[in-house]
């Protein structure tokens, strides 16, 4: 039997998924003939091209395990987690090269998720060294990817799938603290030690969730409720670039009315247009180039100006168009906020609920981000190790006082297309990373505000006109509407509550209402789509439609925004799923 399987689906690894996946439906069928010829049937129609018959025999065929077990036995059922071990390092230069390009593009957004996370206005006078904290993490999570993952290109960095939970944890830490009356130092302690505390928290949950191979389980999400999930992640950002250019803390819609004062809305102009013109620019020009060069030419831009204008930097930073941080202590007192005796320690188990919310979605986002490397991979990766990885590198983020990451999938991905083989590439990003700490200075002081508001309007621009707008080409109308309402949902009640609640509509309309939700409902996996990035192209397979946003944009951000991963379900005819 095992050389009759290797006959009729090849001995590879889609073979074998495909041979596999026949195996499942003709069980879940009963295994009679009149049973899966009906399946079939159903399923093709009369579709010219498909032999009713044939698809039916195949059906038939090889329902004994064990000879199918025998005839495609591959380990980690075809997964691997030694990639490119038989393939020569690249020369020092080319990685070094490809190192330094990498840190001009995450950089700039490692700083802006910083003063994300810490938007609070109480956090203002100190945002110098909570950034240098941001950026330590950077460090340590880029170098934890480079030793420990299987894919040598990789680029680990801070990610905003966990962003909202970290500043919603900050805020309400700061609100906690100042109903009890602390001071400064306390709540200084109180959050740094309990993002570190959070973030480690995470990583041991990832931990054992690799180790016990449930990465499919952490995957059971419906498409519709994490697109609206990732519409208000752009929402997020947007709102948080504008407030960093207004130099005032808005936190929701009500408050937007301080965006558009006569003395603000000349400060967040700039960096709506030039988000907007980033965002443009990254769609139409495939190229990598075109981020770095929009960068530095909007920096370059800013001093012309002042130069033509005859003003002084420090006359600039007076009007708002930089930041008036003071500079940081040496890098040695990086983590002098970090003081256990100083914590506020009953106010943290309040998070607890936050924690348990921002595990799953860094676990499902982590998910994600390894399914789009893995398709440009073209070969199929251990989703439990690699989730392992993830889990390693927060825990010892956590540890030194960081914040949650992930792979950058976009960033894994450019690099991979370099050519890059070498562990190297990923260690000077790392370095480049570890001089801004060390650095005596504050960056920000010279970087306009414009600039990191920019490239967050730019991130939120991509995720809304995604997931708000162009996502409805690919998503039944119940669908949709499950989108749309998850995203309200959110802005009112909250991310924990309103991705319950979205779930709580996806579950009504699919079974109460009994409306279209995709093909997905049609088999036996109902809520097992999953999302994460998209580039606006029609509907592909849950794999190509992720890469196919890097193949159009080649985006640098260190954001999940598009793409489909599903088991067995609507907008995919080829199915290959690793889990």
């Amino acid at each position: 039997m095992g050389n009759e399987h290797e006959r009729i689906y090849g001995n590879s690894y889609q073979g074998y998924r495909l041979a596999e996946e026949r195996l499942k439906k003709s069980r879940s069928y009963g295994g009679d003939a009149a049973s899966i010829s009906s399946y079939v049937l159903s399923k093709y129609g009369r579709n010219e091209e498909v032999d009713v018959e044939d698809e039916t025999s195949h059906l038939l065929e090889g329902l004994v395990e064990e000879d199918f077990e025998d005839a495609y036995s591959f380990p980690n059922g075809g997964a691997t987690t030694n990639v490119f071990a038989n393939e020569p390092p690249n020369p020092p230069s080319i990685s070094v090269t490809y190192g330094l390009i990498n840190s001009a593009i995450v950089l700039p957004v490692l700083i802006s998720f910083g003063s994300i996370i810490y938007h609070d206005e109480f956090f203002r006078p100190y945002i110098p060294l909570l950034v240098k904290l941001c950026v330590v993490s950077g460090t340590v999570h880029q170098i934890v990817f480079s030793t420990f993952s299987s894919l040598p290109f990789s680029v680990g960095q801070v990610q905003d799938a966990g962003l909202i939970f970290l500043s919603k944890i900050a805020s309400d830490l700061v609100r906690r603290c100042k109903e009890k009356e602390c001071d400064d130092e306390e709540i200084l302690a109180t959050v740094t030690i309990g993002l570190g505390l959070c973030t480690a928290l995470l990583g041991l949950g990832l931990l054992i969730v690799g180790y016990f191979k449930f990465a499919s389980t952490v995957q059971l999400l419906p498409t519709p409720v994490v697109g609206g999930y990732l519409a208000f992640i752009g929402f997020f950002c947007g709102q948080g670039g504008l407030s960093i250019q207004a130099g005032t803390a808005v936190t929701g819609v009500l408050q937007w009315g301080a965006f558009f004062t006569k003395g603000t809305f000349k400060l967040i102009l700039p960096g709506l247009f030039c988000g907007i013109m980033i965002y443009v620019l990254v769609r139409r020009i495939k190229h990598m180039a075109v981020l770095p060069c929009c960068i530095c030419g909007m920096c370059a831009v800013f001093y012309l100006v002042l130069l033509a204008t005859g003003t002084t930097l420090e006359e600039a930073r007076d009007a708002g168009w930089v930041s008036a941080a003071d500079d940081p202590p040496p890098w040695y007192l990086t983590w002098t906020y970090l003081r256990f005796d100083k914590v506020v320690w009953s106010v943290l188990p309040h998070q607890i609920p936050t924690l348990i919310g921002m595990t799953f979605v860094v676990a499902l986002s982590s998910s994600l981000d390894v399914a789009a490397i893995e398709l440009e991979l073209k070969q199929p990766l251990d989703y439990n190790h690699e989730l392992s990885t993830v889990g390693l590198s927060n825990c010892v983020s956590g540890l030194t006082g960081g914040y949650t990451g992930s792979y950058i999938f976009s960033q894994s991905i450019f690099s991979l297309r370099a050519g890059i083989r070498s562990r190297l590439s990923g260690y000077v990003l790392a370095v480049t990373e570890a001089i801004i700490v060390v650095l005596p200075v504050n960056v920000l002081k010279f970087v306009p505000l414009f600039f990191f508001g920019s490239l967050l309007v730019m991130i939120c621009v991509d995720l809304c006109v995604e997931w708000l707008w162009e996502v409805r080409l690919k998503m039944t109308g119940a669908e949709y509407s499950v989108t749309i309402a998850t995203f309200a949902l959110i802005m009112i009640l909250g991310v924990e509550w309103g991705i319950l609640a979205g779930i709580g509509v996806y579950v009504f309309f699919a079974r109460v209402l009994g409306l279209d939700m995709g093909a997905a409902n049609a088999n036996t996996n109902t809520n097992t789509a999953l999302v994460a990035e998209t580039g606006g192209s029609p509907p592909q397979s849950g794999h190509e439609i992720r890469a196919s946003n890097e193949k159009k944009t080649l985006s640098p951000r260190a954001i999940t925004t598009t793409s489909c991963r599903e088991n067995n379900i609507r907008m995919t005819e080829l199915e290959i799923d690793p889990l």
